[in-house]
């Protein structure tokens, strides 16, 4: 790692250089003057899952990912993958539009603000699933990183019914620890809030094995949620997926 801190962007769902729960976000050091102030990435995963749920239905995504970070910290990108939550509907693609600032807080610690727009383009399903967020991070060094977000319009199906545009929020944790001949290990768990929209929270995580070497990135992951996140989503319900994905940083 070059001093940044990438988060995939939310759990096991969103590819970047490192592969675990938070959402999909940037918390970074500002670049140097001799870096490119651009990345770009393209990613497949077996299954795109977001905070503990099937976003493809248990089929696999292919993701694409674009960022700018000037040296003074303030970022924007775009990044965005085929989704299929609910197959009798239909698929369509899901893109994220986000933008930042990340600031250093001495030489290991950082922290980052960020909004995003989730849109879904050619969605199928007769309601709008469009929303906001907004998220502060802290980070240490590329290790550990924790996310609170929160989502005033956000959208969802369950077993329970329909909710739509109802605020809900997230506390999400990461942890990134390399190991020799390029391996590292991953973990993550997050807390979701959704009383506002169904009366309930639940929680989810992951654990897996990175291997990073030059520009690609290789991860297996194994996903868990409680019984609450089962009894809303059923099948869509990640505990105990595992996941092979694997990144290409351009």
């Amino acid at each position: 790692m070059d001093g940044r801190f990438v988060m995939r962007w939310h759990c096991g769902y969103r590819l970047g250089l490192l592969l675990s729960l938070a959402g999909t976000q940037l918390l970074a050091l500002p670049v140097s003057r001799a870096e490119t102030p651009w990345s770009a990435s393209l990613g497949v995963t077996s299954d795109y899952i977001f905070r503990g749920v099937s976003q493809t239905y248990d089929s696999a995504a292919v993701q694409l990912g674009a960022t700018y970070l000037n040296p003074q910290g303030w970022f924007a990108g775009a990044w965005a993958s085929n989704v299929n939550p609910y197959p009798h509907a239909g698929s369509s693609a899901e893109l994220d539009l986000y933008a930042g600032i990340t600031r250093p807080l001495g030489a290991d610690f950082s922290t980052r603000i960020a909004y995003t727009r989730y849109s879904y383009l050619d969605d199928p399903r007769p309601a709008n699933y469009n929303y906001d967020e907004i998220a502060v991070s802290a980070a240490y060094l590329d290790r550990l990183a924790a996310t609170l977000s929160y989502e005033p319009d956000y959208s969802s199906y369950s077993t329970l019914g329909f909710a739509h545009s109802r605020p809900v929020g997230a506390l999400e944790l990461t942890a990134h620890w390399p190991l020799p001949n390029d391996l590292a290990v991953t973990a993550g768990v997050g807390y979701y809030d959704l009383q506002s929209m169904f009366g309930v929270s639940y929680w989810a995580g992951n654990a897996g094995l990175a291997y990073v070497r030059g520009r690609v990135t290789i991860e297996l992951n194994r996903f868990f949620t409680n019984g609450t996140a089962g009894r809303l989503y059923a099948e869509q319900s990640a505990n105990g997926t595992w996941t092979l994905s694997a990144l290409l940083r351009l």
